[in-house]
């Protein structure tokens, strides 16, 4: 077998391609000026199907396979019908044979085809042609039901006017007089009755008809689509069967990471983080039955950095503006799937019964237990500077920009609960999973839905977390847990004796008790004020607050925080206060 490859800027005389082969690569441009189906008349066309897409955040590149007999000599492949997005500079080929196969440059053109967009347009097409057939047809009628009544005017007046000449010398009929007047009635209101009825069906064919051309015109513009044609060149020293691939990129392709975070509160609680990818797609191609992989990495069609510039600066002083200032330049929720059982007591005990009249050899075996079914997680490299997802078996992606939800894996997790309260702001508990990833694959930014106990709680976000790296995901309140606070001093006060200073001190008081039949880590987080103005003190009153406190957690200024167990029942109670000096006369402001 002969492998084969091919590019967009392989020339022929590289790859050793003979004159004649050389002559022809004009030709799909000559071709193409024609009508689609007469441009691919001489041509070999390879029946290709999607069988592998990878897709990025912003594109996907699509893997087309054909297998085709070539005959012995020159001969040039077309693909048709491809999307017109296509990004032509993305093109390669590689094929395989038995025989030596000689490939030249691929070429691609724009193909503007009468085929309708979709199968919906053609639809409507359809249907508004017969709707126009429809109006055509009642105008016809109208143009009758004219004539008709034209005709009967003109004979009731030409009765009317004879009448009036011979009146002397007719000998009236009164019967036959009746019976013409009464025809004559009877043709003009059947004629106004079929004037009705044409209106009223034109009404409802001129809606219909404006409502299927607003529709098409939606889908589709000029009655034409237009398609991408490649074609590859190529040389055979004999028959052969030949496998060829042929790969593109396309946007309005995109995947994001999404995921599943589900809580258990028993004991010391269990978390199982599920990703999931998301991937939307209108390229025109619906993608059915291929290999997908989702991949983190950003091809871009620049792949360089911009050239750098001077920055330029200058200086003036307050009130004198300078002649010049140069400037630089400038991603369907998927449950668990739990085994359903049903019972049927008649059917249980029928089987009982015939078990006791049959001897051990004849009693009927029972079937195995049913096994709870599970996903299939994807295949994750993630060596080098991108990470890729193989998702497991066949994947199916339509081109309606649908959200299509395909399963990635389960994160291998450390995790522990914490109870974080924030007293000054709520006096709510919140339960809080601590968890730590393990393995080799980075945890990608994206949304989380978040179930605690099999329930849904709400959604989150979560940044991008590294291997190691620990971080917090919170599952709404506990209300096992029960938090009140209260102020116990809130009083100002001067001090000084020449200078005075005003003297602003609170004190509270946090109550906690844990309701939980097991122990839980409790986590307090109370904020102090911060002086922004060195005129302003700030000071902790160390007797009236509780110790073991961290100030400035997490590096945040005036933040403190207490981290304690309790015991199932216990009670506990936390002390904070404070005082805020500054010169009397001033205002203070952020209290």
């Amino acid at each position: 077998m002969k492998k084969i490859i091919i590019g967009t800027l392989v020339l022929a005389s590289v790859i050793g391609i003979n004159a004649p082969l050389r002559a022809q690569e004009s030709a799909p441009a000559m071709e193409a000026a024609k009508a689609p189906e007469e441009a691919f008349a001489k041509f070999i066309v390879a029946e290709s199907d999607i069988k592998s897409v990878t897709v990025y955040n912003n594109r996907a590149k699509i893997t087309r396979t054909a297998i085709l007999r070539i005959p012995a000599g020159a001969h040039t492949l077309a693909f048709k019908d491809l999307p017109p997005s296509l990004l032509s500079d993305s093109l390669r080929a590689e094929g395989s044979a038995q025989a030596t196969v000689k490939f030249g440059a691929v070429s691609s053109k724009t193909v503007m085809s009468t085929d309708l967009a979709s199968p919906r347009a053609a639809e409507l097409s359809a249907k508004l042609e017969d709707l126009n057939d429809q109006t055509v047809q009642i105008s016809a009628e109208r143009a009758a039901t004219d004539a008709k009544l034209a005709f009967l005017k003109s004979v009731g007046a030409q009765a009317q006017l004879r009448t009036d000449e011979d009146i002397a010398e007719i000998n009236l009929k009164p019967d036959q007089w009746t019976a013409a007047a009464a025809t004559l009635a009877s043709g003009v209101l059947a004629g106004q009755k079929e004037y009705a009825a044409q209106d009223i069906r034109q009404r409802s064919l001129s809606r219909e008809v404006d409502k299927t051309r607003r529709e098409l015109q939606q889908l589709q513009s000029g009655g034409q689509r237009a398609t991408f044609a490649v074609t590859v060149p190529l040389e055979s020293d004999k028959p052969t069967e030949l496998t060829i691939e042929l790969s593109y990129q396309v946007p309005n392709a995109t995947w994001e990471p999404t995921y599943d975070a589900r809580l258990s509160s028993e004991g010391k609680g269990s978390l199982d983080l599920v990703q999931y990818g998301t991937v939307r797609q209108t390229t025109g191609e619906d993608w059915t039955g291929v290999a997908l992989t989702l991949s983190t990495a950003q091809p871009q069609r620049g792949a360089s950095l911009p050239d750098t510039t001077p920055l330029w600066v200058d200086a003036y002083q307050a009130g004198n503006f300078p002649s010049i200032r140069a400037t630089p330049g400038a991603g369907a929720d998927v449950e668990y799937l739990d085994t359903v059982k049903r019972e049927n007591t008649q059917s249980i005990v029928a089987a009982s019964n015939m078990a006791d009249s049959l001897s051990p050899a004849e009693a009927p075996v029972a079937p195995p237990p049913p096994q709870k079914a599970a996903f299939v997680s994807a295949e994750i490299n993630t060596g080098g500077f991108v990470s890729e997802y193989k998702i497991a078996g066949p994947a199916t992606v339509p081109s309606d920009g649908s959200e299509t939800k395909l399963m990635v894996g389960t994160f291998d997790t450390e995790s522990k609960r914490e109870i974080h309260i924030k007293p000054q702001m709520s006096t709510e508990a919140y339960l809080v999973a601590k968890c730590k990833l393990k393995g080799d694959s980075p945890a990608l930014p994206g949304k989380v839905s978040l179930f605690r106990d099999g329930a849904f709680v709400g959604q989150s976000q979560i940044p991008l977390v590294r291997p190691g790296e620990e971080y917090g995901l919170y599952f709404g309140i506990d209300d096992q847990v029960s938090v009140k606070r209260k102020t116990l001093k809130d009083v100002a006060s001067e001090n000084g004796v020449i200078a005075k200073d005003t003297v602003l001190e609170r004190n509270f008081v946090t109550e906690i008790q844990n309701l939980h039949k097991d122990a839980v880590d409790i986590v307090v987080k109370e904020a102090t004020p911060v002086s922004r103005n060195e005129k302003v003190r700030v000071d902790i009153l160390k007797e009236k607050t509780t110790e073991g406190y961290v100030a400035d957690s997490a590096n945040i200024k005036g933040l403190l925080q207490w981290s304690f167990a309790m015991q199932p029942k216990e009670k506990k109670e936390l002390n904070l206060g404070w005082t805020i000096s500054y010169p009397a006369g001033m205002t203070l402001s952020g209290l």
